[in-house]
């Protein structure tokens, strides 16, 4: 089994709790034409609990601020759902204050779990062990890969080039596909600092996320 989904080493993860073309044109093509599917818009949410019924609106519904010890800093995890037939789901998560260079060397591990539940809810459909179309399974974590490779430039303009390319997302098969594939993608807004995975076909019904979790380790 990959790394990145064996049962977490005690010395080296720690739980999050909350308080309170050039890779760039790739991902641009990519985004393009899975944005046509999924339709995911970016939003600063607020912890809220909402109904989901009686529109077909996206709705921001959660967010929770996540000392991150690995990296020594805290970061904000945002849910927004999806738009039409995904309105009900979790179907966006953005990253929110996330600083790459002081997590140089790490994986995340999101997921998300009904009140008073230890198992982790479905999350999305993910890539199988094939990569064929049909080959698909049902994730219920969301691992997201931090370079390795440190910062060295000097201007805004150079951290921004470095900060795109930073973090990439690793399949349910353990595979880092980069910036996504046909069932999920990663995109980096410079103007807020913010990395946002969405998904094609999510499966987290936003009513019943009631807490997120987030693992972090070195690689």
């Amino acid at each position: 089994m990959s790394y990145f989904y064996q049962p977490p080493n005690p010395d080296e993860y720690h739980n999050g709790f909350s308080e309170n073309d050039t890779p760039r044109n790739s991902r641009l093509k990519l985004n393009v034409g899975i944005f046509l599917v999924v339709f995911g818009l970016l939003a600063t949410s607020v912890a809220a609990n909402i109904s989901l019924g009686g529109t077909n609106r996206q709705k921001e519904f959660g967010q929770g601020i996540y000392q991150i010890k690995a990296c020594d800093q805290w970061v904000g995890i945002g849910l927004t759902s999806g738009q039409g037939a995904q309105n009900t789901y979790v179907a966006n998560v953005r990253l929110i204050g996330l600083d790459p260079r002081l997590c140089k060397g790490t994986i995340f591990r999101i997921k998300f779990f009904a009140t008073g539940s230890t198992t982790a809810l479905p999350m999305y459909l993910g890539a199988g062990t094939t990569t064929a179309a049909t080959d698909s399974v049902t994730a219920t974590t969301l691992v997201t890969r931090i370079t390795n490779t440190a910062y060295t430039g000097g201007t805004s303009a150079a951290y921004e080039a470095w900060a795109y390319d930073a973090v990439t997302l690793i399949d349910p098969q353990g595979r880092d596909i980069q910036f996504g594939d046909r069932y999920e993608i990663i995109d980096y807004a410079p103007a807020t600092a913010v990395y946002t995975v969405i998904f094609t076909l999510p499966k987290a019904v936003a009513t019943q996320v009631a807490r997120i979790t987030i693992e972090t380790a070195k690689y």
